[in-house]
């Protein structure tokens, strides 16, 4: 009999599935939500970054404007190789960067001499060109760049894993705080896995981008996905383990009522043994041995007829087999005896043999070496009717020959193949 239980298992399923199902569907649900609402977050979190953002450095940039409106007056008038003149320009070009909120370093540059507050000799090719400006001193004309080495919005930014990058109208990178870029190199929006928002910060089409990283937030929820994975696992196991319960109580009287009949099937089923629940199915139990009952009397009955019926057919084959074979072979001796009195003798012989098999043995089954010589002794007298035409060739291993098989099952076959092959 067969273990698999397919109803069980259904039932399994759906007791499984109407536990875990709804629990895994809150914990996506919680899961997508939360997700969501951190995208959200993030996204609005950058979009005020980069207002912010912009608002200071264009701050920044109109006070540099300003004062460069302010003194230009007074820059026509000063003389860059006298140190009065230098000493108050420095002056004033210090107080205009110590009163920004981000790190400036200029750099005013000219014929004579070149005058910096860059002390300590930064490199200024990884810090962003703020400003440039042509001025004129009474001694000729300066270039005054301001460059930006650091910004504290910005500084925020990176702490939150979010990254600011300054580029031009060509993507060329002007300014970032991030290591994975280098100033110069060409800015190449990321496809997947990045949130950003850009601002166009000056006329030059300077643009302020700042991105983040979704793929680090993985690093922030891996606990809470842990948690919730293993709090999923142990669902499962208790929801699994509480529906095969379940499914083995509801089931059982079924599956013990389709084992007594997989045993009427193949005939094996005991006395009436009444099921352990008391339920609607007893019915069923009470009509399962009904109807064996009914059908073991069928079946006997059946098979009593059936034996009855093989019995005649097998007499009315004897009866039908005989009295033509004895006559034809009556003759055959009558013929041979003036011509070949030995032969005749053999002949006799033979068909006492035949008869005597047909007479003694009562049983319906013989060995089917004692059948196969029945034919051999057939076939014999017949080759004598008709002149050695008749090849008998009977291949067979030893263990074949004590197989049992019907009485006179093969004779009727050689009779016919005898008949009809001389016939063609």
């Amino acid at each position: 009999m067969t273990t698999y239980k397919p109803y069980r298992h259904r039932l399994r399923r759906s007791l499984f599935a109407s536990t875990i199902y709804p629990v895994f569907l809150v914990i996506v649900i919680g899961l997508v939500s939360f997700y969501a609402i951190y995208i959200w977050i993030e996204h609005r979190t950058i979009h005020q970054h980069v207002y912010d953002s912009q608002i200071e450095i264009k701050r920044t940039e109109k006070q540099i404007q300003s004062f460069i409106t302010q003194h230009q007056h007074q820059f026509n008038q000063d003389d860059l190789t006298r140190y009065r003149d230098i000493t108050s320009t420095k002056r004033a070009l210090l107080k205009l960067v110590h009163e920004q909120p981000t790190t400036l370093y200029y750099e005013l540059s000219g014929p004579s001499r070149s005058i910096t507050n860059n002390y300590e000799q930064l490199n200024t090719q990884t810090m962003y060109l703020f400003s440039e400006q042509q001025l004129k001193f009474k001694n000729g004309s300066y270039t005054l760049r301001f460059y930006m080495a650091d910004a504290p919005r910005l500084n925020d930014i990176k702490e939150n894993r979010q990254f600011a990058l300054i580029v031009d109208s060509y993507d060329n990178i002007l300014y970032t705080n991030d290591d994975r870029f280098s100033i110069g190199d060409k800015y190449d929006p990321p496809q997947f896995g990045f949130m950003y928002e850009s601002a166009k910060l000056n006329d030059s089409a300077h643009h302020l981008i700042i991105y983040k990283d979704i793929h680090e937030t993985i690093e922030d929820g891996i606990t809470l996905f842990i948690i919730m994975g293993i709090v999923l696992v142990l669902l499962v196991i208790f929801g699994f383990i509480s529906a095969d319960n379940m499914a083995k109580r509801q089931t059982s009287d079924i599956e013990t009522i389709i084992q007594k009949i997989y045993y009427a099937k193949n005939r094996h089923l005991d006395a009436y043994t009444p099921l352990k629940n008391n339920s609607e199915l007893e019915e069923i139990n009470h009509y399962i041995y009904d109807l064996f009952e009914s059908n073991e009397k069928l079946i006997q009955s059946i098979e009593h007829t059936e034996r009855r019926l093989r019995d005649i057919q097998l007499k009315e084959i004897e009866r039908q087999f005989q009295p033509h074979f004895l006559f034809n072979t009556m003759q055959t001796i009558q013929y041979l005896i003036p011509l070949s009195p030995q032969v005749a003798q053999t002949v006799v012989q033979q068909l006492s043999r035949m008869l005597r098999y047909s007479l003694r043995t009562r049983s319906h089954t013989v060995k089917l070496s004692e059948e196969l010589n029945y034919v051999k002794q057939y076939v014999a007298i017949q080759n004598i009717r008709f002149d050695d035409m008749i090849q008998l060739q009977i291949d067979g291993s030893e263990a074949a020959q004590h197989q049992v098989i019907g009485k006179m099952m093969i004779q009727p076959l050689i009779e016919n193949a005898i008949k009809h092959g001389r016939d063609t």
